[in-house]
């Protein structure tokens, strides 16, 4: 039975009970007023049973009404108790959740906001209730989202957009649902927004993307493949000819090696795109790193002469032999002097070494140059395919990838250092540390 239904029967009940009470107390004063005296004693004994009467029925009322009143009082305090429950529920919920989760009003400003939010831009709710959007987030965002405010107030209905956040050197995308907050007439008095941390998503988004255009790619390199090797095998076949008819000893004999060396070289690098585009494991070899960084520097040491970089070689002597191709390892070389003298425009200085590690269980090959450097916020990005800091037409962001991939399936691994003039290390410029497993 609910409170309504109890009030009622307790009203009428009252009700019942008086009546009865004046009704007697009524009798006995007629019946005094009319009696004979003779009779009067009689009657003021009724008369007075009838305001006992009365006052029992006023007194029961009272009791009656008392009780229920303690009972209604004991009910509306367990529904407050109730009530409390569930609003701290839903204040767990709200304050648990990792989410940006806040209102505002029609002007922007903060009416309240869960200790996530405050906590990720360093207070607590108490700091920003009041304040501005711009004070939290930056110009651009601040007005897209105000924007999305004011048509949730014009139209009531929910709004939904993604926007960038950085905190710090990182970039936070965030999937944002604007909602209306309507009062018993149904007009819009906030606007709840609760927003979620989407980065991981859109990684794994650009990676897709990044997936399918490696896969176009090996779909390209397949029907290119016969296209480059066709002129690859003339060239070679000519070279052969002519190195038949030339003395061993002449210049003219080394420049022609020199030319079918790196139409082998070319050649080895279309077969590699073709193995990639097949996903082929490729067979494991040995070989000296020393022999890998010569060669390429005896094709490179012009190129860098000409753009004034002093290429500085400290290679240790007796090395083991590490797991890998040879033009492999020379490709990973490569692409690392590359990157190296792009970083320095107005010349510099290219360190190249090779040793052994402490626990002669590895070795080491370092490439380092004193160019302009990787910023911060780009070291994570590195060995992604098709990322470049290069200006468009200039890189494909593949070096670096491509290198990765080689060292890693021959059990490698390659790290990265790098300071900037901005950086708090006076020592500008980049170092990579590449370290090969050893043949046993």
């Amino acid at each position: 039975m609910n409170l309504q239904n109890q009030l009622k029967l307790t009203r009428v009940a009252l009700i019942i009970v008086w009546s009865i009470s004046s009704c007697c107390f009524i009798l006995t004063l007629m019946a005094g007023i009319f009696a004979s005296c003779a009779a009067l004693d009689g009657f003021v004994w009724l008369q007075a049973l009838g305001i006992f009467t009365l006052f029992l029925g006023i007194g029961g009322a009272l009791c009656y009404s008392s009780r229920r009143f303690r009972d209604f009082q004991n009910q509306i305090a367990d529904q407050s108790k109730k009530i409390k429950q569930c609003k701290e529920r839903y204040r767990t919920l709200v304050e648990s959740a990792e989410d940006f989760i806040f209102t505002v009003n029609f002007s922007g400003c903060f009416r309240s906001l869960n200790s996530f939010t405050a906590a990720f831009f360093g207070g607590t709710p108490s700091q920003f209730v009041g304040r501005s959007l711009s004070d939290l987030f930056s110009q651009e965002v601040a007005e897209k989202q105000f924007k999305l405010i004011q048509s949730v107030f014009q139209f009531g209905k929910s709004m939904r957009d993604e926007f960038v956040i950085c905190r710090g050197e990182y970039q936070i995308w965030l999937s944002a649902n604007f909602m209306p907050r309507k009062n018993e007439k149904g007009h819009v008095i906030s606007v709840l927004c609760i927003a979620k941390d989407i980065t991981e998503s859109k990684k794994l988004e650009n990676q897709l993307v990044n997936t399918e255009k490696l896969a176009s790619m090996g779909t390209l390199a397949a029907g290119v493949a016969h296209e480059i090797n066709n002129p690859l095998a003339i060239i070679l076949g000519f070279s052969d000819l002519l190195l038949e008819k030339c003395e061993k000893n002449s210049e003219l004999y080394q420049d022609l090696k020199t030319i079918e060396r790196h139409g082998l070289h070319c050649k080895a690098v279309v077969e590699n795109l073709l193995r990639f585009a097949r996903h082929g494991e490729g067979s494991y070899e040995y070989c000296d790193i020393n022999e890998s960084i010569r060669n390429i520097m005896d094709v490179v040491k012009h190129s860098l002469d000409m753009n004034d970089i002093d290429l500085r070689l400290s290679l240790a002597r007796n090395l083991p032999e590490v797991k890998g191709d040879l033009r492999q390892m020379q490709q990973i070389v490569l692409n690392l002097v590359n990157n190296a003298a792009a970083a320095m425009e107005n010349g510099g200085i290219l360190w190249i070494s090779s040793a052994l590690d402490a626990t002669n269980e590895k070795v080491v090959v370092i490439v380092r140059d004193n160019g302009h450097g990787i910023p911060t916020e780009y070291m994570d990005k590195i060995f992604d395919p098709f990322f470049t800091t290069k200006s468009e037409g200039e890189g494909t962001g593949l070096g670096l990838s491509v290198s990765h991939g080689i060292i890693t399936k021959y059990e490698g691994t390659i790290s990265c250092e790098s300071n900037t003039a901005n950086s708090d290390n006076n020592s500008k410029g980049t170092i990579f540390k590449i370290k090969f497993r050893i043949k046993d």
